[in-house]
């Protein structure tokens, strides 16, 4: 089961890295790559590119084939973006393009006439990925002034699917869970959760949990725009075929990943305290991991 454990939260935090090299709801169209642009109200050059070069038809028709994101560098989610894709670069205009895949392909600082421009799109190896489309069907994205977070609470309900195992035995079972939680986001790097989960195992054997209940209380860093990995610790009650009642307390490790008001953790459930087989030194480590999607609200 650790291998499990192991290989899901990998993955899990791999997605999530990649799924927010840029958010992924400033991306109307999966299919095409993304052109970030680099800009603010007072760069004159930003405003020639976009009156005299943007509008010419071969460019524009070029650049419909592209997520064109427009990122004012004067906001939060600008400059962080700048910080992302442009390190210690801070003139503009600045122009970095991405494949489908999120991957780099090219970057240009500084205004360009169209015949270097669509160069610049031809040696990043994306021009023409996807078909044209019509001239005149270039359209931005003007990249919001903030992350899509409010600070103050917020509160979730979720359900999902759960392995179950503990350490006098080698079987792992698999079970089903329901949570609520409450969650207070101090900040757009931090957030406090607490809640109530349910943990249900049919056919569970020996000192593995068939009914678990635990009030978990955990940190959540969001280091990844809305990609977060979190650890806590959690009071639980279990019963078990060979323990009727027994409390436990542990700590908790995972990651989650906010789409909109859906909320998709992957957690892993370590007890210390655990069950007993009936003296003080012979105890049975229970564990579990759960992997739930729950709505905000």
């Amino acid at each position: 089961m650790k291998r499990i454990i192991a290989i899901s939260l990998v993955c899990l935090l791999s997605v999530t890295a990649f799924a927010q090299k840029v958010s992924q709801k400033f991306i109307p169209d999966k299919s095409k790559p993304v052109l970030l642009v680099f800009t603010a109200d007072w760069c004159a050059p930003c405003e020639a590119m976009k009156q005299n070069v943007f509008t010419i038809d071969s460019v524009a028709s070029a650049m419909s084939g592209y997520n064109v994101l427009l990122v004012d560098i004067d906001t939060p989610i600008g400059s962080t973006y700048q910080e992302r894709f442009c390190g210690r670069e801070v003139q503009i205009p600045y122009f970095v393009v991405l494949d489908r895949a999120g991957a780099v392909k090219g970057r240009h600082l500084g205004a360009m006439q169209p015949g270097q421009f669509l160069g610049f799109l031809r040696e990043s190896g994306t021009l023409g990925t996807v078909g044209q489309a019509p001239l005149g069907g270039l359209k931005y994205v003007n990249v919001p002034d903030r992350e899509n977070f409010k600070k103050g609470w917020e509160f979730e309900g979720a359900v999902g699917g759960a392995l179950s195992s503990a350490s006098d035995t080698s079987a792992t079972k698999a079970g089903f869970v329901v949570s609520g939680g409450v969650r207070y986001r101090t900040s757009k790097l931090v957030a406090f959760r607490s809640g109530l989960d349910a943990v249900i195992v049919p056919g569970a054997v020996g000192y593995i949990p068939s009914f678990t209940v635990a009030v978990p209380l955990d940190v959540e860093l969001y280091l990844l725009d809305n990609g977060y990995g979190f650890g806590g610790a959690f009071w639980g009650y279990h019963s078990a075929p060979k323990a009727k009642g027994v409390g436990d307390i542990g700590f908790r490790i995972g990651a989650g990943y906010k789409i909109r008001d859906f909320d998709v953790r992957l957690t892993y459930n370590l007890g210390i305290l655990n069950l007993n087989k009936g003296d003080i030194i012979n105890r049975v480590s229970a564990n579990a991991m759960t992997l739930t999607v729950g709505y905000c609200f």
